[in-house]
């Protein structure tokens, strides 16, 4: 049978006005979900932000022994494994989640029997950051085998980790989360050494959730580069609401701020949350936005935006977004220090380059990142677009779209409900131009 795709049709927009709910931080979700499952005793999960990737992770946990119930909508009980982890009877299949793939792995190294992990074609083909496993985990005893033999899934793990000195490149904060789960629930002293410490807010995220549930651990001076685990039992059983997601605000706060006569406003940001993405309200207010911050609300207006150099490596999962910023700046904007991007859902770096060329865009690709001149000399046009089956594409084209004369048509619309499934439909209610259209392909 052929399969459907959902095309985002999207016409030029103005005087957008209101509110737009948030969705559920996707981030906390899998950290919440990850610790309860290994923790002793019974863990509540409240207002998880729910897709594809969370019932595929729900179904990953219960295979390690972990019962997972929702008792009424929106609340799982997880009565945890106690750190006693039994082998998962069948492949675990991550579809396009790195964050699940990592994390996967990390409990694979902390399980003493087998675990056999594969993904789709993104992570079995653009996942090359999770090379950066080998080495660790060889040296904490840890059995890794790519089967294709070049670095990336299909894996076969086989822990535990029970102790040990590893070193390991850093660069990218996923295969970090892999060594940092296994080494945290390590009975015996783990040191673990990174080089080339990257996207450090993100980790930053998980040793938050392994201070909230009693692992004991030492980031040396902070720098990320040198942690120390002194040997843990397993996690403390908690109770836990699942904040609102910071990569989230940008997309609205954005069509505010380029489209004429608009004024959005988005409630129920939790300051607090070290969650790095927050940072892009900063760097949208350094390129000129007009963005009030009041308690948890944030409203952005229309502006005038200005090009600016920026280092993307706390929040790489928004170079589409500032790049499409960009567009509409004036002068000459570099995003920077984003290698990373190039090993999410897609290579994002090149995907940006490529879809906003089509629009007519000048933009020139870097290898680790984005050199945009709105020069005067050109202007955006509607184009047919790929969405690259990747969530912030779609949400960043889409922003693009609504500002220029004519039809912009973005494949993989379906793919925005694995980080914010309400957006079309809030941004339809203050006044955006988008429709859903079904292809058969």
């Amino acid at each position: 049978m052929p399969n459907t795709n959902i095309f985002l049709k999207v016409t030029k927009s103005q005087s957008l006005r209101g509110e737009v709910r948030m969705p559920r931080s996707k981030t906390h979700s899998f950290r919440a979900l990850i610790l309860a499952s290994l923790a002793d005793g019974i863990s509540f999960v409240r207002n998880p932000k729910l897709s594809g990737d969370w019932h595929e992770a729900v179904n990953a946990m219960r295979m390690y022994g972990a019962n997972i119930e929702e008792i009424e909508t929106n609340v799982f009980r997880v009565e945890g494994v106690g750190g006693k982890l039994q082998t998962p009877a069948d492949v675990i299949n991550v579809n396009n989640s790195g964050t699940m793939l990592f994390f996967v792995a990390g409990v694979a190294a902390a399980c003493p029997g087998w675990t056999v992990i594969t993904g789709d074609e993104s992570i079995r083909t653009l996942r090359k950051i999770s090379r950066n496993l080998f080495e660790p985990f060889e040296a904490l005893g840890v059995q890794i085998i790519s089967t294709k033999n070049d670095g990336m899934a299909p894996f076969v793990i086989k822990g535990k980790v029970d102790g040990g000195v590893a070193h390991m490149d850093g660069v990218g904060c996923q295969p970090v989360f892999s060594i940092l789960i296994a080494s945290a629930f390590s009975e015996k002293p783990v040191e673990v050494f990174a080089r080339n410490p990257g996207e450090r807010a993100y980790i930053d995220l998980l040793l938050y959730w392994f201070r909230k549930v009693g692992l004991h651990y030492e980031n040396v001076d902070n720098k990320h580069e040198h942690y120390l685990f002194p040997g843990n039992n397993p996690p403390q059983a908690f109770d836990a609401e699942i904040p609102l997601e910071w990569s989230a605000p940008a997309y609205s706060l954005l069509a505010a701020i380029l489209t004429p006569n608009s004024e959005i406003t988005v409630r129920g940001m939790n300051w607090e949350d070290p969650y790095g993405d927050k940072q892009v309200i900063a760097i949208l207010r350094d390129m000129g936005a007009d963005i009030s911050i009041d308690g948890d609300a944030l409203t952005a207006r229309t502006s005038e935006l200005r090009g600016i150099e920026v280092d993307m490596n706390d929040l790489p999962d928004q170079v589409p977004t500032i790049a499409v910023a960009a567009c509409f700046a004036k002068g000459k904007t570099i995003i920077k220090n984003a290698l990373t991007a190039r090993w999410k859902e897609c290579d994002r770096i090149a995907a940006t380059c490529r879809e906003l060329s089509k629009m007519g865009a000048k933009v020139i690709e870097k290898e680790d990142g984005l050199i945009i001149d709105q020069d005067a000399t050109w202007k955006l046009q509607a184009a047919q677009l790929d969405g690259y089956y990747d969530h912030r594409m779609v949400l960043s084209l889409a922003l693009a779209g609504m500002q220029v004369e004519g039809e912009t048509r973005i494949s993989d619309a379906q793919m925005v409900e694995k980080s914010f499934e309400n957006f079309i439909p809030e941004m339809r209610k203050i006044g955006a131009n988008f429709d859903l259209v079904e292809k058969q392909v």
